[in-house]
């Protein structure tokens, strides 16, 4: 396209064609096809200890949360931090060895 100097456009003008809807190739099928998801042992272990009813556990003591809430408010709650690692070691060799 072209502006001469009578300011009339020389040339045509076709807007771009509008391109109809790809249909899906043979590469992105096939990749669905293919498609697979792993999961790892730990995780099968995870899932079926949670899926278990005779694993299953309340959710929280009631009575130790009350008075774990009464000790904070006093002032007399202590942590323990060695206590807080040995379970943790603890629980997690149980679930590496389950």
């Amino acid at each position: 396209m072209k502006i001469d100097n009578s300011g009339k456009l020389s040339g045509t003008y076709s807007a771009p064609s509008k391109t109809s809807a790809r249909a899906p190739s043979s590469s992105s099928s096939s990749a669905a096809s293919s498609d697979s998801v792993q999961i790892n042992s730990l995780a099968s272990k995870l899932s079926a200890i949670g899926n278990d009813p005779g694993n299953q556990q309340p959710s929280f003591d009631a009575a130790k949360v009350e008075s774990i809430k009464s000790a904070i408010a006093n002032g007399t709650f202590s942590i323990n931090a060695d206590k807080i690692a040995d379970g943790l070691i603890s629980s997690a060799q149980e679930l590496l060895n389950s």
